[in-house]
């Protein structure tokens, strides 16, 4: 097995240098990618154990899950290992759907160095004490009284870019299936759309609207509780990707025609509005570089542990793809 000693031999570089890189700091750019190029002809392999313990670094970063069954937390899975992995730092994937599994207390056995959270609720208590021992950075759902970085979609621009979209159609009557309003993601575009409804001029009508959780079953009783009222709604929003598949779902069954007898704007699915017929209009947001952000920021923290007196926050804004699933009412 290769040491440093046979990368020192192949390089000419001092063995400081060498322990330098393999650490995890900085070394010049000719020196790096010497030692790269050594490491890749002697198929070296640097024992992660042994250094974590000399740094007391393992050059992990967790990813806490809410669970592991949909495309958004899969991208954000994928999109942080891809833009961690050439900054030589591994990742850890732990998904926490029961509140007994102590997830959190999991992964800080695990020594990681930081955590890129998707937070839920019940892990809320343990990952404020996670923060103040390793960087966090919260994707997703934001919580106020965790002390961590955060990389969020502008969700309240979004919910009201979904009601602009029907509204500007001629609609007055729009129904929605929203999320758990606990969960700050669910809160903000239900928010969102209550005012951009309240900005037309259209009052907010509870009877139209069902907070339920986020899963396809409940977005489908949910959109035929909406379809059952007379009046119906001439248009429904939905809020998350597995709300919109009920709703789908729910519509088909009801042999009501998608773009023609009632319109709808979904959330997320962009394969899922390609494969319908007629294409859904669906409001998408930008959950790889939602992931490619999120894994800067605790990568910066773990490699200069720069002193930031207060959180960074981003928001990004989400993206409306037109389909056929909205008709003007006037046509």
């Amino acid at each position: 097995m290769a040491t440093y000693k046979d990368i020192q031999r192949a390089t000419g570089l001092s063995l400081a240098t060498i322990s330098k890189y393999f650490n995890g700091r900085n070394v010049l750019d000719a020196n790096r990618e010497a030692i790269e190029s050594a490491a890749r002809e002697l198929d070296f392999r640097p024992n992660q154990f042994a250094r974590t313990l000399r740094s007391r670094r393992s050059r992990t970063v967790g990813v806490l899950l809410p669970a592991l069954d949909n495309d958004f937390h899969l991208t954000i899975i994928a999109g942080v290992e891809e833009a961690l992995r050439p900054r030589g730092i591994s990742v850890i994937v732990a998904a926490s759907p029961d509140p007994r599994d102590e997830t959190v207390d999991l992964l800080m056995s695990r020594m990681v160095d930081g955590i890129v959270a998707v937070t839920a609720p019940h892990d809320v208590p343990a990952l404020r004490e996670a923060a103040k021992q390793v960087p966090v950075v919260m994707v997703d759902w934001y919580v106020d009284d965790i002390q961590a970085d955060g990389v969020f979609l502008d969700n309240a621009a979004a919910g009201a870019m979904g009601a602009q979209h029907l509204l500007d159609h001629g609609h007055r009557r729009i129904g929605l299936v929203g999320g758990d309003p606990t969960i700050s993601s669910m809160r903000l575009r239900h928010q969102g759309f209550e005012q951009a409804l309240s900005a037309d001029g259209v009052d907010v009508d509870p009877t139209l609207q069902r907070l339920v959780p986020l899963t396809v079953d409940a977005g489908h009783q949910a959109a035929q509780e909406l379809l059952a009222l007379r009046p119906r709604p001439t248009a429904i929003f939905t809020t998350n990707y597995e709300l919109t598949l009920g709703t789908v779902i729910a519509l088909n069954d009801s042999g009501l025609r998608i773009g023609k007898d009632i319109s709808v704007v979904g959330f997320d699915g962009r394969e899922l509005a390609h494969a319908l017929a007629p294409k859904l209009t669906v409001i998408v947001q930008p959950t790889r570089r939602i992931a490619t952000h999120a894994a800067r920021l605790i990568a910066d923290h773990i490699e200069t542990h720069p002193e930031r007196p207060e959180p960074t926050i981003e928001y990004l804004p989400a993206q409306l793809i037109p389909g056929a699933s909205v008709v003007r009412l006037d046509e």
